[in-house]
C-alpha cells in the first residue's frame, strides 16, 4: 500500500477511536493533536523500519506476531488512558494508544493486500 494509503486509514481510525473514546469521557484539544500526530507516525513507521524494496519486504515488523504484539499493547495504553481520563485533564497513555491504533491500522490494511502478513 501507498503511504498516503496507510495515512488515511490511520486517519479514520483515529477518528472512529477519539470518538467513541469522547463519548465516555472528554478529551482535551491538545491531547487530539497530540494524538492525531502520534496516530500519523505509527501508521507509516513499518514502511520506515522495512523499506519496500521489493514486494517480499516484510518481515518481523510487518508479521502476524507483530500484529498480535502491537494489538496488546495499544488495548493496554488505551485503558490506562482512559482510567487517567477520569482521573486528570491530560494522558499521556491517550497519545501512546494512538502511536500503537496507527501501526495496528498499518498491519490490518497490508493483511488485506495479495502478500498479506507473515507468520
Amino acid at each position: 500500500m501507498k503511504k498516503s494509503e496507510h495515512l488515511f486509514i490511520g486517519v479514520i481510525a483515529f477518528l472512529a477511536y477519539t470518538y467513541f473514546l469522547s463519548l465516555i469521557v472528554r478529551i482535551p484539544t491538545d491531547a487530539s493533536i497530540f494524538g492525531f500526530v502520534s496516530v500519523l507516525f505509527g501508521s507509516v513507521l513499518p514502511d520506515f523500519l522495512e523499506p519496500a524494496t521489493n514486494w517480499m519486504h516484510r518481515g518481523l515488523g510487518h508479521s502476524k506476531r507483530a500484529l498480535k504484539f502491537v494489538t496488546s499493547i495499544f488495548g493496554i495504553t488505551a485503558i490506562i488512558g482512559l482510567i487517567s481520563f477520569l482521573i486528570s485533564t491530560f494522558s499521556i497513555f491517550y497519545i501512546i494508544s494512538c502511536f500503537f491504533l496507527g501501526y495496528v491500522a498499518h498491519l490490518l490494511a497490508d493483511a488485506t493486500t495479495k502478500a498479506g502478513l507473515p507468520d
